[in-house]
This record gives structure tokens, sequence and C-alpha cells, in this order.
């Protein structure tokens, strides 16, 4: 079982707990830049364009941005007592992201990045870590109170309306001053992937960028089936598992939904960059033709297929109401599975997260659009100081100790440090059930300079990086959707869908009689000019590729 490891102390934490003098501190930062540096040597960006000009010239981009985070990385560990301490007046920086943590680990974990970011720039983190279900509440009332806020990721957002909608910043007079290490290192082809009338409202991660979809399944509870994944190539093929499933625990749901929803079509399609008006099969759609996602007849084929299963017990009763994530679902033997994104290391991500061994099998083919994997940070309108917000967002991008840090928690207490092999695992007695601070390495800034965890291998950035360059591109890769002329009509359709969408999903809802009131909805609220408008600009996109 991946999570059944050796446990071994980390020499770092020897380090950590003899060394207080400044030459213990030089030591451990020496040492831990050198494990670190080791990451980052391996990592390379790919970009958002096209074109075989744009591809070509991305490689070379790609060249250099590995040679600038390892430029940045070298400056950003210099032994604190030959830097000169920043003359700024202090700031606290705060910053709010998704995952689960204690308010305590938080709090260590804020306090352990400050001692990086006070000595380069004088300023403090403040670290708030919010539940995946109510992120984007959450974090709305952040920015329409006036709260304080610095930064957070686009988790639950889309980039194009918080722009639009005043909730985040122009980057464009930042970048240069306050994060050059970033502006160096990402592709030209990502930052217009992020750019709304030409200006940067984001800074994308460096991370997996393709996406392909997959089935996430308890291994214990699959072998006892003794079910043949070979004949599983679509989620159609799913039915004879669950029904294997079914039999054998009666008591289990073979299907389970995540936080009340289950948005995982399990189809090639592109949705041109959020809200309405989708490419329905974006792989082979030469005529990059715009449809109503909900009015076509591959959403009524996975909304029929789900409601039988729901008929049927495949899927929880409550799935469209239930209030747990998927993860506590499996662990606590209620769920078997769950959909998810396939990419390297989802097996392990999935058996630190669930606590059980977990196997992954292929419903679509790896493939890549503009928005896939395109996970981005913010700087919110009511940050303080915006040029302190970038400051800091440039240091984890390209600072390893800073982004393992935010990434794992704390040394001894989240994870140790295998120094041999250079990978993490978990200390006696913690595993992703229990631990106070869970690794949620791709919604930080910069995954692939931190340290990987031992189930995902230490090879794990250099697969990542063949998962990017291997995935077939969608037909409107590189086009980016500007929703400002029609943002009271998707503000009206997605009040329509929020009535919807997550019951059919679930399978709780009959789509014979539920789809073509939405549909009639959605017309009736402006979804045709929506369409419209993204087809225009499709159109005015690709005549000029």
């Amino acid at each position: 079982m991946r999570l059944r490891i050796r446990r071994k102390r980390s020499v770092l934490h020897g380090i950590l707990k003899t060394s207080k003098d400044k030459g213990g501190h030089q030591m451990k930062r020496k040492w831990l830049a050198c494990l670190l540096t080791a990451a980052v040597v391996t990592t390379t960006l790919l970009g958002c364009g096209g074109s075989s000009k744009e591809k070509a010239q991305t490689g070379q981009e790609t060249g250099s941005a590995t040679n600038a985070v390892q430029s940045g990385t070298e400056d950003s560990l210099q032994e604190t007592g030959t830097q000169e301490i920043s003359a700024q007046e202090e700031y606290v920086c705060k910053i709010v992201c998704v995952g689960d943590a204690t308010s305590e680990s938080c709090d260590k974990v804020a306090q352990a990045a400050s001692e990086i970011t006070m000595a380069k720039y004088n300023t403090k983190i403040e670290l708030v870590r919010l539940s995946y279900g109510s992120f984007a509440e959450e974090v709305n009332l952040m920015l329409s109170s006036g709260e304080k806020l610095d930064l957070f990721p686009n988790f639950a957002f889309s980039t194009i309306t918080a722009a639009n909608t005043g909730q985040i910043l122009p980057l464009d007079e930042l970048l240069p001053e306050y994060g050059k290490d970033i502006l160096n290192a990402v592709p030209q082809t990502d930052w217009e992937c992020v750019s709304i009338g030409g200006q940067i409202f984001g800074v994308p991660n460096n991370k997996d960028k393709a996406e392909g979809f997959g089935l996430a399944m308890r291994t214990d509870m699959l072998e006892e089936t003794g079910y043949d994944l070979s004949a599983i190539h679509t989620e159609k093929d799913l039915e004879g598992l669950f029904a294997a499933v079914k039999e054998k625990y009666p008591d289990c749901y073979p299907l389970v939904s995540d936080n009340g929803g289950m948005g995982y079509y399990n189809v090639s399609r592109d949705d041109l960059g959020g809200d309405f008006g989708w490419l329905e099969n974006c792989l082979d759609d030469s005529e990059l033709k715009v449809v109503d996602w909900y009015e076509s007849d591959t959403y009524k084929e996975i909304m029929q297929r789900r409601y039988d299963w729901a008929q049927k017990g495949y899927i929880m009763p409550d799935a469209a109401t239930n209030t747990q994530n998927a993860y506590e679902l499996m662990a606590a033997g209620k769920g078997f599975s769950y959909f998810c994104n396939t990419k390297p290391g989802i097996e392990a991500e999935w058996s630190r997260k669930v606590g059980k061994d977990i196997t992954v099998v292929e419903l679509v083919e790896t493939y890549r659009t503009s928005g896939s994997g395109m996970n981005t940070w913010y700087i919110a309108h009511n940050s303080e100081k915006p040029e302190r917000a970038m400051q800091v967002l440039n240091e984890i991008y390209s600072n390893p100790e800073l982004s393992n840090i935010l990434i794992n928690g704390i040394e001894g207490e989240n994870y140790l440090i295998d120094s041999e092999k250079g990978v993490l695992t978990y200390p006696d007695g913690v595993d992703a059930s229990n631990t106070s601070y869970s690794s949620v390495a791709w919604v930080w800034p910069n995954e692939l300079i931190s340290i990987p965890w031992e189930a995902d291998g230490a090879d794990i950035w250099k697969q990542t990086e063949e998962f990017n360059n291997s995935a077939k591109l969608s037909k409107a890769f590189g086009f980016v959707w500007d929703n400002s002329n029609v943002l009271n009509e998707i503000t009206a359709c997605n009040n329509v869908t929020a009535k919807y969408k997550n019951a059919l999903d679930c399978g709780s809802l009959n789509p014979e009689e539920a789809i073509p009131k939405m549909v009639k909805e959605l017309k009736d609220a402006g979804v045709d000019a929506i369409i419209a408008e993204k087809q225009a600009q499709l159109d005015a996109w690709a005549a000029q590729q």
C-alpha cells in the first residue's frame, strides 16, 4: 500500500532542533536550498498559445524560465545575515487559500513563512485556509465587505468575471518592478490566458496544465469485486462495475458526490473560458461551433445515465444536498468512488487524502484548452498595498523553501524529509486523515519547486512536464473569452442553472422533465445572446490564426 511506508526522521529536523545560533540557521538554509533547488532543475513551463511558431518560442522560454526561477532561488536563499534588511515599513500580507488546516497550524506556517518574508521585505504573512465548500462564498464576502485581503487563488472563481466586476487588480504595472522572477519565468503564451483587454489579471500557476478525466476508486473494494477494468474506457462503461460494487457492498454507495456536486462530464469539451457556450467536442470540431451545452445531445445522454444510476442505487440518494467531501465519504466506507482529474501522481494524491489505497481508471484521454489547468493567483482589489502583495507572490513563486512551507506545512509535524531520496513522508501517527495542515500542492503558485511526496515519486515533476507536452490541443486552444458585454445575461443564466445543475449532475432530477424547463429558462434569461457574443469573439480569434 502506498501509505504503509517506513518512517524516517529527517536530517533537517535534527538541524532545526539543535541549531539556534546564526551559523546553525545558515547551515540549515544552505542544506535545504540544495535539496529544494534540485527540484527546480527538472521543472519547465508549457505555454497557452497554439501555433508551431509559438510552440518553438515557448520551448526557448521554457529553458529561460527554469533558469530564471533558479536565479531567483539562489538570491532568495542567501543567508539572512548577508542580506540587506528591507527599509520598507512593516506590512502584513493576508493570504487566503483553499484546503483543510487548523487555525493553529496556519499560524505556525505563517510564522515560518514570515521568517523569510520579514528578512527580505519586512512583511509578515497572515494565512487563512478555507474549506472547499465555503471558499467562494467567504472570499466573495471579503471582497464585497472590504475586509483585509491581499492574495487568493482562482479556486471557484472565473478570471474574466473577477476582472470585469472589479474584484481583482491588473498586474501590468506591478510585475516589472515587484514580480521580476515571475515575469521572467512565465511564457508569454500563458500570460495571454490570464489577460483581458490587454491587461494581465493573474499569475498562472506552474503545475500540470493539461487535463483528463477518470474515476478514483478504493483499491481494496475494487479487488474484492474482482472486476476487470480493461473494458472501461468511457463513463458509460462504468455501470457493470457499479453493479458489482453494489452487490458486494450493499451498504456502500458505488458513486458519491463532493459537497453536493458531481460536475464532471467526462467528455472532451471546451467551455471556452467559462460561462455559457461550449465546444461540444473540442478535439474534432474544426467548425468551432459554440453551442448551449445544456441543450446538447451529449449533456442529455450524460444526465439520463446519471438519473438511471440513481434509480438503481448506484449514486447516493442525497448526493445533491450532501455536505461532505468525497474523500471523507470514501475514507469512511460510505462511498466506493468519485470522478477526478487525471495527471501524474493522482493515485498517490488521492491515497493521501482518503487514507486508503486508490486506483484511478481513465475515462477521457489527456487534452488541453486555454483554461485547463490554468490555476491562477490574484491580488484582491481591497489589498492595502498591492506592491507588497506582489513582492510576496514573487517570493512564493521563486523561493523553494517558502513554497514548500506554504504547501506542506511544518517539518516534523506535518511531514518528514527523507534526505537520501529527496522526498517527503508523514511522521509516525500522522496521515492525510489527521494531519493538521493538508497538502494541496496544485493550488499554490509553483508546486514544481517544492519537495515531492514519496508516494508520488522523486521524478513526479518530470512526469508532469511530459504530461503537459503530450496533451492533445482543443481546436480553440489559445482563445480567451471576454464576457464584459453580457454580464447581466450571465448573472441571470447562473441563477437558472443554480436551480437545476447540481441536482441533474447527481441524478436527483428526471432529465426528461428538468432539462426542457432549464433550457427554456436559460433562453428567457439571455443565453442565446451570450452564445452569439462568444461565437463572434471565437470567429474573430480564428480569423487571426
